[in-house]
């Protein structure tokens, strides 16, 4: 079935206060690439958050996973995010060029990071003007973070460590182009960002090692005492994933961990980029719908957030586990059975996680939390 829905929608909404990093093998607990990014739309605007398989491009090169809004993952692995930069000295973008057909130009036609790199340059290069954005990149085997104008392009392979972004160029290079950014829009993002940053330094030399419920943890971060309205997650924060990369085989062992939904009110769940079939709640948007619900009806986010803690783990020992067993059968050549076995997992885990946020709301957990 057709997918319109990302190419209109990035044409007529702007996102607000989004914030991405990238945590690289050396720091990272899987030992891969992790890349998450928060989506936020401003103003608590309720928006339809869906995991479905984009064809925009009907003549594109590779098939793509969606998680809307802003984030694409294609039959290669190649993933590709987004965060929202200030308008720019270059003038007026390309409406040829926005964020969506940006956004499908790479997801559809290029394998690796280095492809996109060049298809990103060549669209700067020839003067096609695209629009100004921040994207970070991955191919499992590399990931790269580039900072867009119309008239210019700058970008950094990241190697080790972690690389954090808000809504602000950090690249020296790209920084003095900036224009029309408020003073408060340039505090709270530049906030973010240093929130973001120290928490992943302290994580990082706490442990040794960076976790996937750290990044969960730090995507739900609220203290509007201390930092109001600053916080990774704000108020009007719409969903969040992480995609855990795969170096091995990054088509088919590549995961997202999606929150479809306000970080704060949804379960966080692990997604084989190798599904074939989406779970309707996932694809229709329900699940993140019922999401919203909780974040209006259930005042105390942090009792929610204990009892998808429980479930999230279980989620992920579940997965590692079902996915060294389906690996086996790949290696064996039997590449069905590893797609069964990941799907019925995937269907499964939607299941409980939905069956559990309609037990909080139906009252049943209420008086627990």
């Amino acid at each position: 079935m057709s997918k319109l829905f990302l190419g209109a929608f990035l044409l007529i909404v702007t996102s607000y206060a989004c914030t991405s990093w990238v945590i690289t093998p050396d720091y990272s607990e899987t030992g891969t690439f992790i890349v998450h990014k928060n989506r936020d739309w401003g103003n608590g605007k309720e928006i339809d958050v869906k995991l479905y398989f984009s064809n925009i491009e009907k003549g594109g090169k590779y098939k793509v996973l969606a998680f809307s809004p802003y984030m694409l993952f294609n039959e290669k692995g190649l993933g590709i995010i987004d965060t929202d930069v200030p308008d720019s000295i270059d003038g007026p973008h390309n409406p040829a060029f926005n964020i969506g057909s940006v956004f499908n130009l790479v997801a559809h036609y290029c394998a690796t990071v280095q492809e996109a790199l060049e298809t990103l340059e060549q669209l700067v290069k020839e003067g096609k003007k695209p629009r100004r954005d921040h994207y970070t990149l991955c191919d499992g085997k590399e990931t790269a973070v580039v900072e867009l104008t119309s008239g210019h392009i700058a970008w950094r392979k990241i190697t080790n460590g972690f690389s954090v972004h808000t809504n602000h160029y950090i690249f020296p290079e790209m920084a003095y182009l900036m224009k029309g950014t408020s003073l408060e829009g340039r505090i709270k993002s530049g906030t973010r960002f240093l929130i973001t940053q120290n928490y992943l330094v302290k994580t990082r030399n706490e442990k040794g090692k960076i976790e996937l419920r750290d990044t969960l943890a730090l995507s739900r971060l609220q203290d509007n005492e201390k930092y109001p309205d600053m916080c990774p997650f704000r108020n009007s924060t719409v969903c969040a994933a992480d995609y855990i990369a795969s170096s091995e085989n990054p088509a088919l062992l590549g995961t997202l961990l999606i929150c479809p939904g306000p970080t704060r009110y949804t379960p966080a769940i692990p997604v084989p980029l190798a599904v074939t079939t989406i779970p309707a709640v996932l694809e229709n948007g329900e699940f993140g719908r019922l999401a919203y619900r909780l974040k209006r009806e259930i005042a105390d986010a942090e009792g929610i957030i204990a009892r998808f803690n429980e479930l999230e783990q279980r989620f992920w020992g579940e997965y590692i586990a079902n996915m060294k067993e389906a690996k086996t059968l790949l290696d064996n050549g039997d590449k069905q059975g590893f797609l069964d076995m990941v799907q019925k997992l995937l269907d499964k885990q939607v299941a409980e996680a939905f069956s559990l946020m309609n037990d909080i709301l139906k009252g049943e957990l209420r008086t627990a939390l």
